[in-house]
């Protein structure tokens, strides 16, 4: 293998290790109840045990990678990019966590060019479901392959739309597109972590995605494992890329993707 190669498998290798146990912590103290919930923004909330997730995950990583930069969900940002950036959402889905429901995820990102992520881990631990990619070697499940879906007809595609809950003054213009998909596809989803979300496009279980507002950590680990896959991504706006503060972003298998573009952008 080249270095950049040999690289790149060092860092998934360590990226699973810390999803695990990252799951371990987030699964037991999930167990336990009686967070401690707090509100950092409308409708985004933190608990004691994101925190305690992020800096598991960060041991893990330093202890291999000491100069590698981290972009956390909890910590921000630090580091020297010119040795890479690990990308963290401790727990993607934070609500669902504290709720008891069991779409949350443990997202792991690492890239040596900004939005362009070379390995990707996302770990629901509640369904013992571990997704993975890095670049050029493919997307799986629990050591299994998984591809996208080959659903190429709107009216059969299953999508996921998620209202802006962070941004209530988007609502209007956000329920009009919707409506317009939901017109034209099979029905819709929203499961509350958008990592978890993309990771069921990467394996064929949705087709197609949109969402506004999203952080970077929301995503970059799905859109490693959505690409490896065979799916396709892309802004919502092609005049806003994407930034570590904020994403609109659309994904999907690839086949729907210039439709979904289209329903987007009408």
């Amino acid at each position: 293998m080249s270095m950049i190669e040999d690289s790149i498998a060092e860092h998934l290798e360590v990226a699973l290790l810390a999803a695990k146990e990252a799951g371990k912590l987030v699964l037991e103290a999930g167990k336990l109840g009686h967070h401690a919930i707090h509100s950092k923004h409308t409708n985004d909330f933190v608990t004691e045990t994101d925190r305690l997730s992020e800096e598991l995950i960060i041991s893990i990583i330093k202890k291999t990678f000491t100069e590698d930069a981290i972009f956390g969900e909890e910590t921000g940002a630090s580091g020297d990019l010119s040795h890479g950036r690990w990308i963290i959402d401790p727990i993607d889905g934070t609500t669902n966590f504290f709720r008891s429901l069991p779409n949350y995820t443990i997202s792991i990102a690492w890239e040596m060019e900004p939005f362009k992520p070379l390995v990707g881990v996302v770990f629901n631990p509640r369904q013992n479901e571990l997704f993975w990619a890095s670049k050029g070697k493919g997307a799986f499940l629990n050591g299994d392959p998984i591809h996208v879906s080959r659903i190429e007809d709107s009216a059969h595609a299953l999508l996921v739309c998620v209202p802006p809950h962070r941004s209530h003054d988007l609502a209007d213009a956000y329920f009009e597109t919707m409506k317009r998909l939901f017109m034209e596809s099979s029905d819709l989803r929203s499961y509350g972590s958008c990592a978890l979300e993309l990771a069921y496009i990467a394996a064929g279980r949705l087709d197609g995605y949109y969402e506004l507002c999203l952080g970077y950590y929301d995503m970059a680990a799905g859109l490693c494992l959505v690409e490896e896959a065979g799916g396709a991504l892309a802004s919502a706006d092609p005049l806003s890329p994407f930034t570590d503060t904020r994403c609109d972003l659309v994904a999907s298998n690839g086949l729907i993707q210039d439709w979904l573009l289209h329903m987007v952008h009408a």
